[in-house]
């Protein structure tokens, strides 16, 4: 994913109705906030694969501090966001009818919401992804 789609599609998330002054006034950083909800109890707080649900698995979760050492120096933005909405399946985050993380990756938002439950979706997932982007090791 080019930098600059994924800088305005972030822009776009950080300006959902009151996101914006809410991360203010906490200082809240809505992308580590996702992977706190979603993904720590398997990667763990500091995403090294060590999350207290982690002994029950039958596969240990990956250090997700490394995807881009991994790959050549490169953060893989495009494949991890298909990891996490589910194009691409992974056995652990079962079955892409039912991920996981059950339906907070998929298209069912609340009537209420007046934005288009695609684009919320996808800004949920580009939070994800640049959390994990800037927590990889040097």
């Amino acid at each position: 994913m080019k930098t600059a789609a994924l800088a305005i599609l972030i822009m776009t998330v950080a300006a959902l109705p009151g996101a914006t002054a809410f991360a203010q006034a906490e200082k809240v950083d809505l992308g580590k906030s996702e992977y706190e909800v979603v993904c720590s109890s398997c990667h763990g707080v500091d995403a090294r694969g060590n999350g207290p649900f982690s002994q029950n698995l039958k596969v240990v979760p990956p250090d997700l501090t490394v995807l881009a050492r991994k790959n050549g120096g490169v953060f893989p933005a495009d494949r991890i966001s298909s990891l996490i909405d589910g194009r691409t399946e992974i056995a652990g985050h079962g079955s892409r009818e039912m991920p996981i993380w059950g339906n907070r990756y998929a298209v069912n938002v609340n009537e209420e919401h007046r934005l288009d439950a695609e684009a919320f979706i996808r800004g949920r997932v580009l939070l994800l992804v640049d959390y994990l982007n800037r927590i990889q090791q040097k």
